[in-house]
């Protein structure tokens, strides 16, 4: 099919599966952790050419715990919901159980 006749978006999804065939099998769970430094470095703070190699550490650090405290909120969400969906769940069958044998 000729290149003008693709839209975008088909372009794009071709694009994208030539490149995963053009992955090894090795380099796939890489990819992710790839892309998650790419996403760190990309919430640090812009640096100037001129700074040193201690304050550029500084502000990946800084990023990095932002990103835990993040996950660590995350994670403390779903400890509060996942238990209390769960209650909710076998209450409502109890009272359903125990309408049905009146």
């Amino acid at each position: 099919m000729p290149a003008d006749k693709l839209s975008a978006k088909e372009a794009a999804l071709i694009a994208e599966a030539r490149a995963q065939l053009g992955r090894t099998p090795a380099q796939t769970p890489a990819h992710a952790q790839v892309a998650r430094i790419k996403r760190t470095l990309a919430a640090a703070p812009e640096q100037d050419p001129a700074a040193t190699p201690a304050e550029r550490l500084a502000a990946l650090m800084a990023a990095a715990r932002a990103q835990s405290e993040r996950e660590r909120e995350r994670q403390r969400r779903l400890y509060l919901w996942t238990p209390l969906a769960f209650i909710s769940v076998v209450g409502l069958w109890a009272l359903v159980w125990m309408w049905h044998r009146l």
